[in-house]
């Protein structure tokens, strides 16, 4: 009987497990960080995950360690904008005007553009981890 309970509890936290990472894969942006960052330029840690900001004007807008994986970023206006520490992991930023952009770590942080597939249409490996040799 203890066996079989657990089992029974080893299931339950295996399927509650799955359920969180499927519900962390389907989590979108929050509407009005989205908004702020339209109108304001300014979301500086924001979550802009999965956000759908294609052809957006982000001329010079403070990203600063903004979450921005897997955001949609084809042919945003993003030069001279602020994305020192930004998560741009899987971010689709095709046709982006990057143009001035500050791109550099901060502190021990790297922006992170794993996965990224980049203006000229090429994905980037920049901060993905390295294969063990």
């Amino acid at each position: 009987m203890k066996t079989i309970i657990k089992s029974l509890f080893a299931i339950l936290g295996l399927v509650g497990a799955i359920a969180s990472i499927s519900f962390t894969e389907l989590a979108v942006a929050d509407p009005n960080q989205i908004r702020q960052v339209l109108q304001t330029k300014e979301c500086s840690g924001c979550d802009l995950s999965r956000a759908k900001l294609s052809f957006a004007n982000l001329r010079g807008a403070n990203l600063r360690n903004a979450n921005l994986f897997s955001a949609d970023l084809k042919l945003a206006d993003l030069r001279e904008a602020n994305l020192i520490g930004a998560i741009l992991d899987k971010a689709d930023l095709r046709g982006a005007d990057l143009s001035g952009a500050d791109l550099t770590g901060v502190y021990m942080t790297e922006t992170n553009l794993c996965g990224a597939i980049m203006p000229d249409g090429q994905k980037s490996s920049e901060g993905c981890p390295k294969a063990p040799k």
